[in-house]
């Protein structure tokens, strides 16, 4: 098991332990009962043991990434737990301490609730992520938590977006419905409605292909006056940005990248509108005409049309093919086939595509725990040079 995670369950019912299950009764009330997901260092997650439906929901859950065979066999998996709870041998308990989280969501929802702990893998966004259900193993929520600096302001930003998204009239796009924006022990916290694809995934499909239209019609819902990129709003956050990097080597090469982007748009106007910020296939689910889309965090207005499909098939590649430069610039090729841009607005939007995940990622480098992204910074930033400087 890993420390992490048991760390991180007790800290969500404060001055709690985590012990294991057959450890002899200390007098302390068991706060809750849980189930361990995977083995040693790979057990990110925690699945309440009461109700046992809880259980068996939260091994259901896919994605437009998940193969209809995966979707089968989570499936099986959860109609065995829910029969046979014993079938999952890891178990703990958490022990003692006050009224935690679980308490306060309850409170939010209007009934006493329990829910899975995921922390994922080692990264600079690790953050709690709770799917919560009703004593009858109903799912009501999708929580999640700040736990640092950083992913406090994700948390937040997620918020800030899914409430201005959840505004606006969207047919084809649908985002998690945002049911409470809350605080406990000082901390985010954001509980957005379950979505709920219908029907299995398709055998066949070819998830590297963006859903266009989806795309254009969150784009164009905030869309701004077309106009010259070096007088956006958007291209002076970027300069900024980088004029906070401490890295001197990739503060200089990505600034005259940028030069020679700003010199290759010139003055011709630019569209302009929103992007999810990390549409991926692992973030959405077809579910007829429509998109199911979560995961908000990097949400943004105002700035150049035509990211979220360039970004979407660059991640596709990239889960696909030895990393390095060569398969940044693979995915760009490919995103672009796809679109119908003119032939001079799809090299620059690529190029501003390249300099806005870039900004990101040596911004999150200079975050605690954010090191790990370096070697995909450094892919971009060659990438981006190369298509500069040919």
């Amino acid at each position: 098991m890993t420390s992490e995670l048991l760390s991180t369950a007790a800290e969500l019912w404060p001055g709690a332990d985590v012990v294991p299950a057959d450890a002899a009764a200390d007098g302390r009330p068991v706060r809750a009962r849980y189930a361990v997901l995977g083995r040693g260092a790979g057990a990110t997650v925690l699945v309440p043991v009461d109700p046992r439906a809880a259980a068996g929901a939260s091994l259901r859950r896919t994605s437009s990434a998940t193969s209809w065979w995966s979707s089968m066999a989570r499936n099986a998996a959860s109609v065995a737990v829910r029969a046979a709870p014993a079938l999952m041998r890891q178990r703990v308990e958490v022990r003692g301490g006050e009224p935690g989280l679980a308490e306060h969501i309850g409170e939010v929802l209007g009934k006493p609730v329990c829910f899975t702990i995921s922390i994922g893998t080692a990264r600079v966004n690790r953050k709690p992520v709770l799917q919560v259900f009703d004593m009858d193993g109903r799912c009501l929520a999708f929580g999640k938590i700040g736990w640092s600096a950083h992913t406090s302001a994700d948390v937040s930003a997620e918020g800030r977006a899914l409430a201005a998204v959840g505004a606006r009239h969207l047919e084809r796009v649908v985002p998690p419905a945002l049911l409470a924006r809350t605080r406990w022990q000082g901390r985010p916290v954001i509980l957005t409605e379950p979505l709920r694809p219908h029907g299995w995934p398709s055998a066949r499909r070819r998830t590297w292909e963006p859903p266009l239209e989806a795309m254009a019609e969150l784009a164009s819902l905030f869309r701004q006056e077309p106009g010259p990129l070096t007088e956006s709003s958007w291209w002076a956050r970027q300069w900024e940005q980088v004029g906070g990097l401490t890295d001197p080597v990739s503060r200089g090469r990505l600034a005259r990248a940028m030069e020679e982007v700003a010199r290759g748009a010139g003055g011709r106007p630019l569209e302009w509108g929103a992007w999810h910020g990390d549409w991926t296939p692992w973030n959405m689910a077809a579910d007829g005409d429509r998109t199911l889309l979560w995961d908000w965090e990097r949400f943004e207005t105002g700035v150049p049309v035509g990211f979220d499909a360039i970004h979407h098939v660059v991640n596709v590649v990239a889960a696909g093919t030895p990393a390095g430069a060569e398969s940044v610039l693979r995915g760009i090729e490919l995103a672009l086939r796809s679109t119908s841009w003119p032939e001079g607005d799809r090299e620059l939007t690529a190029r501003l595509y390249l300099v806005a995940i870039l900004v990101r990622y040596l911004c999150l480098i200079e975050v605690p725990g954010g090191k790990h992204i370096a070697p995909r910074a450094r892919q971009v930033l060659i990438a981006l040079e190369r298509m500069c400087f040919p």
